[in-house]
């Protein structure tokens, strides 16, 4: 074999292991993408729903997993393996204990697991991962996690402030009225009023905006802190239409003035549909949102340390490959047009 021909063969033969080699080295080999958000279920944020679309195929004896990660400990969990139709996943998990998710983990995983699993509690592969960063869920914790939460309070709030109206509308004389009418309008003012709170979830969904440059925490940041200032404003106008009931003599008027008070403390609680405009159970839905898990990750957030698959200078390697395989095949190309150039004139 003449030099010229030997130099295009190992060039082709370069060429065409090259590309496989590119695939097993890739750092994202993984496509598709998605998102995962905790809801309330039977208790506060007890549930995480995954949904993703555009994902590869696996092969048949592998499968995707769902983690909910503390970034800090390391403590996991699984939520279970995700069936994935045509390349899509909607996965809902519930805690069976009716953990608060969001006060536990930060971080969610989904991890290529081989079937049946030899490691069942820790992961093989990592596909897809997001951590909420450390400032925004800080703030969001306090919005939403636990009984003495801003939104939970808020929500609480109102709903006893509806109750007492109620009580007066139920009430057989003037003055029984007029008490219960009073500790409604109580509830508007005060450290732990319904304004106070209101305000105090605004401020919190404002830093956790200044903490993060997410756009999911931007985006439902904003919602909280719009539907909170209409809980303010709804509890404050029905402080004022309570005025008018309480300088009432007769009964059956002021309980039905009092129908103008329970209408806007309604609203304080559950927004107005028509008009788009979101009530205290709307901040607390959008809290929530704000802990969007976006999958992948974006670019340059924060994630738990996990053990990379591949050499880190295996792709260098190829792309060396792939240029000596050029050479070669340009150098053996020039040759031949040489050799039988030199031929053609002997």
């Amino acid at each position: 074999m003449s030099m010229s021909k030997l130099l295009i063969t190992l060039g082709l033969i370069l060429l065409m292991t090259t590309p496989f080699s590119v695939a097993y080295a890739a750092d994202q080999p993984y496509s598709g993408s998605g998102t995962a958000v905790v809801s309330d279920a039977g208790a506060m944020s007890d549930s995480v729903t995954i949904s993703l679309s555009g994902l590869m195929a696996l092969e048949k004896d592998m499968a995707y997993e769902g983690w909910l990660v503390d970034s800090t400990s390391g403590d996991k969990v699984s939520v279970g393996i995700l069936s994935a139709a045509f390349g899509d996943i909607n996965h809902t998990w519930t805690s069976p204990d009716g953990a608060n998710l969001l006060a536990l983990y930060d971080c969610v995983v989904i991890s290529v697991e081989s079937m049946p699993d030899d490691d069942p509690a820790e992961w093989s592969e990592i596909a897809f991962l997001d951590t909420i960063d450390e400032g925004a869920i800080g703030e969001i914790r306090g919005l939403v996690v636990g009984d003495s939460s801003t939104l939970y309070m808020l929500q609480m709030q109102v709903h006893m402030a509806m109750a007492k109206v109620a009580e007066a509308q139920a009430a057989d004389d003037i003055d029984a009225l007029r008490a219960a009418t009073e500790e409604a309008v109580g509830m508007v003012d005060g450290d732990d009023g319904i304004a106070a709170l209101a305000a105090s979830a605004s401020a919190s969904a404002m830093a956790a905006m200044d903490a993060s440059s997410r756009d999911s925490v931007d985006m439902y940041a904003k919602r909280v802190m719009a539907s909170s200032d209409n809980v303010s404003a709804w509890a404050m106008a029905a402080k004022e239409d309570a005025a008018s009931v309480t300088a009432q003599e007769d009964l059956e008027v002021a309980k039905t003035l009092l129908n103008i008070v329970n209408g806007k403390l309604s609203a304080a609680m559950n927004g107005v549909a028509v008009s788009d405009m979101g009530g205290a159970n709307d901040a607390y839905v959008s809290a929530q949102k704000m802990a969007t898990f976006m999958l992948p990750a974006p670019s340059g957030d924060a994630a738990v340390d996990t053990p990379k698959t591949g050499d880190a200078y295996v792709p260098m390697a190829m792309q060396v490959m792939l240029f000596v395989a050029l050479m070669l095949l340009i150098g053996g190309g020039a040759m031949l047009y040489r050799e039988r150039r030199l031929g053609s004139k002997a």
